[in-house]
């Protein structure tokens, strides 16, 4: 695969940006051809001492030279424009494909936007122009030397074809070289990172020389299988240079043959000697460019993939709901490796009615939630919203009626104000107040010096779990989408603060249809219907005191509480 190849995966606005760059750098780098071209003639003009064709030959020069650095720095600026529009095109199409890509297909995809996205604005300049240069430009002269010396010129023109073959296999063998040197370090990266979070772990149980020593052993393995890497990508590093003034030495022998045997002029070969020398060095780094520019593609690449995976599709504008219930009929769905998380599942939460889901860990409670949140679509079945296909509601429309709080809400850089009220702008401060307070967030707010103008840092870094928690509740507290779910909306809270968000759950009953996952047996007891989920399959469905009689596993979850009583 050619490395230019990756140009035509690219998004159109990020390939829009590019375009106009490539044109100016190819022209740059034709012009720079024809600039050494003209050395020639001048050349043997002052070797034949005719002056007025070293005169016209000057200009010449001077001309193309001219040209020549007027589209070279139009091509540098381009190629900077053209990097900061390939990483905007990648990021506004990122932030318009991520969030309707599936919930199991976001996972790692924070690093996108810091790594190969803000790494590939150097591609067109850095990577790109000069690679650009090193294969037009030695590609001009050899032309144009066959209007000068066809036989010199077909001797250079065959030493090209041994060395981009070679080029090709330095290419792909140090990319594969380079490949398993960055598995061997993030294995060695993984041990570290184990060995340093184990800590209190080595101490306490007195083993830390085991654990040293496994470490020692590991890093060792590391420095072994590195040094052997770099051994066996020397010939690839240093090969396609040694080649290149291999030629240079044959073509400078040839011709001194042929000047000596009187098939060729001594002018003429040391213009053309000149002019090989000049593109010489931009040749010989070639191997160079082009694993830079593999490994920035293979980067890049991440991206693309990411970009090319299927995500949710919504009609505009879509149905409307006809009420506030929820329902998925034979729901099934599969993990990214084939595991099936859920089997044929049937759920009808009736609007106002207060739904929970129980069940052991990896019974697939996330899962139903996300489903019937449209953070993913089922691979059989249906989710209904308002008795409508939720996949026929536009994404507007999914937001005004339904609101979801995860187990780690997501905040955006700014200030607790701004991140409550995006639910309802136009919410007024009491509204605001009121939901802070049933969230206990208001207890956050007054331990900040800026209350509610304090900022929450990126992602909401700045505030502890629970506050974060607490921030995702009051968003969706003070939503009027008239159907709520939950994710374990207490999991990060303390007693006291867990209290006051149950009771404001409970007084959402009859006004709003929730539909929570938890393990707090307190909350779940209050529910219309409670739906017990084991292995990806309903093993029970009832109220809390039907199921308390018949179903074996719910009596154990309750079984803390009922002893506390």
């Amino acid at each position: 695969m050619s490395v230019f190849s990756p140009l035509r995966h690219l998004p159109e606005v990020a390939w829009q940006a590019l375009r106009g760059a490539l044109a100016w750098m190819v022209l740059a780098a034709v012009l720079d051809g024809l600039a050494g071209l003209a050395l020639v003639p001048l050349i043997l003009a002052w070797f034949d001492g005719s002056r007025a064709a070293v005169s016209q030959s000057v200009w010449l020069v001077l001309g193309l030279t001219l040209l020549q650095a007027i589209a070279g720095y139009t091509a540098q600026r381009r190629g900077y424009l053209a990097g900061a529009g390939l990483a905007a095109g990648l990021v506004a199409r990122l932030l318009e494909h991520l969030p309707r890509l599936p919930l199991g297909r976001r996972r790692h995809l924070e690093g996108l936007v810091r790594g190969p996205v803000f790494n590939s604005m150097g591609i067109p300049a850095h990577l790109l122009a000069p690679l650009i240069t090193a294969l037009v430009t030695p590609t001009v002269v050899v032309l144009g030397l066959f209007a000068l010396e066809p036989r010199l010129a077909w001797a250079v023109a065959l030493a090209y074809l041994p060395l981009f073959a070679l080029l090709r296999w330095a290419g792909r063998r140090s990319l594969d070289l380079e490949r398993q040197r960055q598995a061997v370090d993030r294995q060695a990266g993984q041990l570290l990172q184990a060995f340093a979070e184990q800590q209190p772990l080595i101490r306490s149980s007195g083993d830390a020389s085991q654990g040293q020593q496994a470490l020692r052993t590991a890093l060792h393995a590391q420095h072994q299988a590195t040094r052997s890497l770099n051994r066996r990508a020397l010939p690839a590093s240093l090969g396609f240079a040694t080649a290149v003034q291999m030629m240079f030495s044959l073509v400078l022998a040839g011709g001194v043959l042929a000047v000596a045997a009187g098939y060729l002029p001594g002018a003429l070969l040391v213009a053309v000697l000149v002019l090989l020398v000049r593109f010489i060095e931009p040749l010989s780094q070639l191997a160079q460019l082009d694993q830079a520019l593999r490994m920035a593609w293979q980067a890049l690449s991440q991206v693309l993939t990411v970009l090319g995976a299927p995500a949710l599709q919504s009609p505009q504008p879509g149905r409307q709901p006809l009420d506030a219930s929820l329902q998925g009929q034979g729901l099934q769905c599969y993990g990214e490796n084939g595991e099936q998380l859920l089997k044929d599942l049937d759920v009808y939460c009736a609007p106002g009615t207060f739904t929970a889901i129980v069940g052991p860990s990896g019974a697939g409670k996330s899962t139903l939630l996300a489903l019937l949140g449209r953070g993913m679509d089922p691979q059989a079945g249906e989710v209904r919203l308002g008795q409508v296909d939720i996949r026929q509601l536009s994404e507007r429309t999914l937001a005004e009626n339904l609101t979801q709080v995860f187990q780690d809400s997501g905040l955006f850089a700014g200030s607790l104000l701004w991140n409550v009220s995006m639910a309802r702008p136009e919410a007024t401060p009491a509204q605001l107040q009121q939901a802070a307070s049933a969230a206990a967030l208001d207890e956050v707010i007054d331990s900040l010096p800026d209350g509610w103008h304090a900022d929450v840092g990126p992602g909401g870094g700045l505030l502890s779990g629970g506050q974060r928690q607490r921030v995702g509740l009051a968003r969706a507290l003070l939503s009027e989408a008239p159907i709520v779910l939950l994710d374990e909306p207490t999991a990060s809270l303390d007693a006291r603060s867990e209290a006051r968000v149950n009771r404001a759950l409970r007084a959402l009953h009859g006004r709003r249809t929730l539909v929570l996952a938890s393990h707090n047996p307190a909350l779940v007891r209050e529910a219309d219907q409670i739906l017990v989920l084991e292995g990806g399959r309903l093993s029970g469905c009832g109220r809390h005191e039907q199921l308390l009689a018949t179903h074996p596993w719910y009596a154990q979850f309750v079984e803390p509480e009922q002893a506390g009583e």
